[in-house]
């Protein structure tokens, strides 16, 4: 069991159409995607080639903000509004893709590359999953 889990389990407040175990899913993905976003753009600026990775960097960047804003939102429950997580989730997923595809180009020579684009994967399934719970 998870922290996020531990918390849900806890709350008070109705979470809405979806269950716990798929909110506390995304919420841990996109933590995990925020964290490997962040520091996939990092290892990216140690690069000789960075210049190259200009494009993953700024990818990474966004996607760990939205990755970051996702799980707080979806953390929060007390006057739930379905509409503002339904949009995040959609925006936070393509984010994730987009991330994932500029990491895709660059994983067979930076191993971090591939580790970010695998979270970014994760996520997003994760995303829509929840996505398609709340409809």
């Amino acid at each position: 069991m998870t922290v996020t889990s531990d918390m849900l389990r806890t709350c008070p407040a109705d979470l809405g159409a979806a269950d716990r175990e798929t909110l506390a899913d995304c919420i841990d993905r996109c933590l995990d995607c925020f964290q490997a976003c962040s520091a996939c753009a990092d290892a990216c600026l140690a690069q000789d080639t960075v210049t190259e990775l200009r494009a993953c960097i700024r990818a990474c960047l966004d996607c760990a903000d939205i990755c970051d804003a996702t799980a707080r939102i979806l953390s929060r429950h007390t006057g739930y509004g379905v509409d503002t997580a339904r949009d995040v989730l959609a925006a936070c997923a393509a984010a994730c893709e987009a991330c994932a595809g500029q990491c895709a180009r660059h994983e067979r020579r930076h191993g971090h590359c591939a580790v970010c684009a695998e979270a970014c994967r994760r996520c997003a399934q994760a995303c829509r999953t929840l996505l398609d719970a709340l409809r």
